[in-house]
């Protein structure tokens, strides 16, 4: 008999499987009680939980960054002029200063120098005697890094420093906070390599030109002890009047002893003739001595002229290599113009007047809606449950499509 009963049941019509809108708002409604007590019991939690919730606000500095490559075109305008001076501009980055610049925010070097700086520790951690696990350092450090964040927009590169804190005023002065040390970090970062070297150039060059110094005051002070202004045309003078005092010198002997054959010794000519001539010597010697009162005696010219030579040449050397360092430290501040990196503040973060999160009635809607479609969904378990339970015709149902999932002997 009940193979019977089995066997009708198996060929009712399909249509009976089917669960009909009818049936559903009846189970809803005989479960109404459990949907409503389940419901309210998650808007009364929704409640308590957004109320328990604090206040976040949240506050933003805006920056644009600018990197010394953007002047590249200005620079090629002098590149002409630069090229004749012996200096070679070169070429602006590509790199995009703003991914330098967020590196940088994101760092956890720069957290810790921020958190430090401005002594955040008791400011982001309630209880930081109570930490067990790492330092309050750390765990400020921590902190800060999820409280703050860095977007940049891909169209214009402006860059956004976003705080979210308890405080509208810590939010605020953690961001300019933030905001004051990326510049102090900026200024004080060597981005390039030609920036390393600036430094040194600069004091090469400071030693550089004393040396100049040192060798213009020696060939000044060699000049005034030797009377030598222009060495070469002062001794190419010199030379011609001792030749011409030598010339002198002969012509007076000839003419002496012309006149000695032809009239007596005491004549007023010869007298004259040899005074003349000692005159002629007295100079000649004075001017061997001295000579002549423009430079170095005739014995000492040649060794003061290599020596002035030599003065020079040390001069014109140091004023090459000085001129050398010159030009590369130039280059260098050129190069290193054009990789440096800055930002440009254009909203510096003031305390929000309003709270960003949380959004307490989102929270208590959404919480809502969840113990609703909870209710819901439990009305329908333990509908089907009961139906399990108490009705055969569902454990026919089952023991039907338990029999069928039988293996055939």
């Amino acid at each position: 008999m009940e193979d019977d009963d089995v066997s009708d049941i198996a060929e009712k019509p399909d249509s009976d499987d089917e669960i009909s809108l009818v049936d559903l708002a009846a189970t809803l409604w005989r479960r109404k009680l459990l949907i409503v007590a389940v419901t309210a019991a998650a808007a009364v939690l929704s409640v308590a939980y957004a109320l328990m919730q604090p206040n976040v606000y949240t506050a933003s500095a805006t920056v644009l960054p600018i990197s010394g490559s953007s002047s590249s075109s200005m620079l090629s305008q002098y590149a002409g002029l630069a090229a004749m001076a012996g200096v070679s501009l070169p070429s602006g980055g590509s790199a995009n200063p703003a991914i330098k610049i967020e590196a940088i925010l994101k760092s956890r070097s720069f957290a810790e120098n921020l958190v430090a700086e401005m002594n955040l520790v008791p400011l982001l951690i309630e209880h930081p005697e109570k930490i067990k696990m790492g330092t309050p350092l750390g765990v400020a450090v921590e902190a800060l890094q999820k409280t703050m964040s860095v977007s940049t927009d891909a169209k214009t590169s402006v860059m956004k420093i976003v705080v979210k804190t308890k405080s509208a005023t810590l939010s605020s002065s953690i961001a300019n906070g933030a905001l004051d040390m990326i510049q102090r970090d900026l200024a004080d970062r060597v981005l390039s390599s030609s920036g390393k070297n600036i430094i040194l150039l600069e004091q090469q060059a400071t030693e550089q030109e004393q040396k100049v110094l040192a060798a213009q005051k020696k060939l000044t002070a060699y000049q005034k002890k030797n009377k030598f202004v222009q060495p070469q045309v002062q001794s190419a003078g010199s030379l011609q009047l001792y030749q011409a005092l030598i010339q002198q010198k002969m012509t007076l002997e000839v003419e002496i002893s012309r006149l000695e054959s032809a009239l007596s010794s005491d004549n007023p000519k010869i007298v004259s003739a040899k005074t003349q001539l000692d005159a002629v010597k007295k100079q000649m010697a004075d001017f061997e001595k001295t000579g002549g009162g423009v430079g170095p005696s005739m014995s000492e010219t040649p060794a003061a002229l290599m020596e002035y030579a030599n003065l020079t040449a040390e001069l014109e050397l140091a004023t090459k290599v000085y001129g050398g360092i010159v030009t590369s430290l130039e280059s260098m501040k050129l190069q290193d113009a054009t990789e440096k990196v800055f930002v440009e503040v254009i909203d510096r973060a003031i305390p929000p007047e309003r709270k960003s999160e949380p959004s307490r009635a989102m929270i208590c809607v959404v919480g809502t809606m969840a113990g609703g479609f909870l209710s819901i969904l439990l009305a329908f378990v333990l509908d089907a449950m009961g139906k399990l339970v108490s009705d055969p015709e569902v454990r026919a149902k089952f023991s039907v499509a338990k029999q069928r999932r039988q293996p055939k002997s």
